[in-house]
């Protein structure tokens, strides 16, 4: 397997992990949030959005200015990245 089929696979196992964490989190209840204190339920979306624009630009950049085959991983943090807003825009979750 390529380098570029490797790095987008393990993007997308990070995804994966990312979104089942971020959904056992919310599911069991125990880290809910009140109404003034954002707990893990909350913190567990934004982080891993912060996550995703880091890595969108370090891919961004590691594919315009080192010349790296990163465009499948900035392609899927780019897609995950818009159903993040998506999903916080419509308050889906």
């Amino acid at each position: 397997m390529n380098t570029e089929k490797r790095n987008a696979v393990l993007t997308l196992i990070f995804y994966v992990i990312s979104i089942f964490t971020i959904v056992i989190i919310n599911v069991s209840g125990k880290f809910k949030s009140g109404p003034c204190t954002p707990n893990l339920d909350v913190f567990s979306v934004f982080i891993v959005i912060a996550i995703n624009i880091i890595l969108l630009f370090i891919n961004g950049l590691r594919g315009l200015v080192m010349k790296k085959p990163t465009k499948l991983s900035f392609l899927i943090h780019l897609i995950i990245l818009i159903c993040f807003i998506i999903i916080v825009k419509y308050n889906i979750l």
